[in-house]
């Protein structure tokens, strides 16, 4: 019987000094409140920058939206005019006598007629000619070395005509796609300053 007598009081002591005390217990539950309340502000801050985000995504999606539009209405001007100007040259050469055949423009299609014509049309200050004429040639020979620099001529164009959301999306894309390029190195600078 003596051993439990001494055993029993043993374990109740050591039994007590494992219980939590009511003072720690408060302090437990305090430090629960800062960390969910930390954690509260945590996700506050991230729905705020994702809801940031989201909004900035339809941005673009309508300024690239737009940007179709504008491209698609300058294309029926500019073929209305093509097709005006051709009228015009047939009307000469039928009054001259001359052979459409025997004096043939070079082809049109040609990457570097693409290219002479859109640059041009920017040297000349029409901005929109030249920004479908440099997205004739990017769509038309995406592999051609000039491609880069028609996306840097797209993006001043839109500088230029004060266009500036839309001018980044050219900007951008062309540091993604080329971006060890010397352009890439130019559009970066355009954009540090737009």
């Amino acid at each position: 019987m003596k051993p439990i007598s001494v055993i029993t009081p043993l374990i109740l002591i050591i039994l007590a000094g494992c219980y939590p005390k009511t003072d720690e217990i408060k302090e437990l539950y305090e430090r629960q409140a800062v960390l969910e309340a930390k954690i509260d502000k945590l996700t506050q801050e991230m729905e705020t920058g994702l809801s940031g985000i989201s909004l900035d995504i339809d941005k673009v999606e309508a300024n690239q939206q737009k940007l179709s539009q504008d491209v698609q209405a300058l294309e029926v001007k500019n073929a209305a005019a093509a097709e005006q100007n051709g009228k015009t040259d047939a009307r000469k050469n039928v009054k001259n006598g001359k052979n459409s055949q025997a004096k043939q423009k070079p082809p049109a299609n040609t990457p570097e007629f693409i290219y002479s014509r859109a640059a041009s049309n920017y040297n000349d200050g029409q901005y929109e000619d030249a920004i479908l004429e440099y997205q004739k040639l990017i769509d038309t020979y995406p592999r051609d070395k000039r491609v880069p620099e028609a996306y840097l001529k797209q993006g001043l164009s839109l500088i230029n005509l004060g266009r500036k959301q839309e001018a980044k999306y050219f900007l951008n894309t062309l540091i993604d796609k080329y971006p060890n390029s010397r352009e890439a190195r130019t559009a970066r600078e355009k954009l540090k300053t737009i």
